[in-house]
């Protein structure tokens, strides 16, 4: 593992953890879209289990920052739908390919993005919420891109409340993911090893992650949710169809 770390491959995965840990902390999402897609191509050991766990962790130090926007409510709700996707998920691993899965969910949030350009309203309520949260934990488990869902909810929140409460989210929805693939055997200590390895590089982009707060936070978060929905979207097409 140390040698990745001094490897030219090495560097291009701090890299691009160093711009997710920015973006994550700006939003409240996005970690894995931008990380995940490099790391997987620098090694394929890198998702989803050390994906899962980086996110978790850099969540987790967005959740404590921002705790008193942190929605209770909207949590129950998508957390419950995370819960059951995240375990249907694991045993649908053996089912298609990664890129089958990446291909369809990557069309899905595309069809999403088009239908709110074009003026559906889509508001973060008790319904939107559960279904929101089971289509993120079953993305995140099979691709760990499972982001886009959750913030096309909250497109039309305020920022502090998006941010907090996606990175809340995250934390648990993370953690029930990674005990998914525990129970389908497909996350072990090596995966633990390698995201503790590579979780500095996530951690000081999240520290510099103040001026992308402040962009969202001055009425921008629809614009953003939209735009870095559709990047994910053509991220997971992108690695569907190669």
């Amino acid at each position: 593992m140390m040698e990745l770390l001094f490897s030219p491959a090495g560097v291009a995965a701090a890299v691009a953890l160093v711009l997710a840990g920015a973006v994550q902390g700006s939003t409240g999402y996005g970690f894995s879209m931008l990380a995940a897609p490099i790391l997987a191509i620098i090694d394929p050991s890198f998702v989803p289990g050390p994906m899962l766990a980086m996110a978790v962790a850099v969540s987790a130090s967005g959740a404590i920052t921002e705790w008193s926007d942190v929605s209770r409510a909207d949590l129950a709700f998508s957390l419950s739908g995370r819960l059951l996707a995240a375990i249907a998920a694991a045993f649908c691993l053996g089912l298609l390919s990664p890129d089958s899965f990446a291909t369809v969910f990557g069309a899905a949030v595309l069809i999403a993005v088009a239908f709110s350009f074009l003026g559906m309203k889509i508001e973060a309520t008790r319904t939107s919420l559960f279904f929101a949260g089971a289509m993120s934990g079953f993305m995140g488990t099979l691709t760990s891109i499972g982001s886009p869902p959750m913030a096309m909810v909250y497109q039309n929140s305020s920022g502090p409340r998006m941010r907090a409460t996606l990175n809340a989210f995250f934390v648990v929805g993370g953690a029930i993911s990674i005990a998914a693939l525990i129970v389908a055997g497909r996350f072990s200590t090596s995966d633990v090893l390698l995201a503790a390895m590579m979780l500095p590089f996530a951690f000081a982009g999240f520290l510099l992650s103040g001026w992308g707060r402040r962009l969202v936070d001055r009425g921008q978060v629809k614009v953003v949710v939209l735009v870095v929905s559709s990047a994910s979207a053509f991220v997971l097409l992108f690695r569907g169809l190669l």
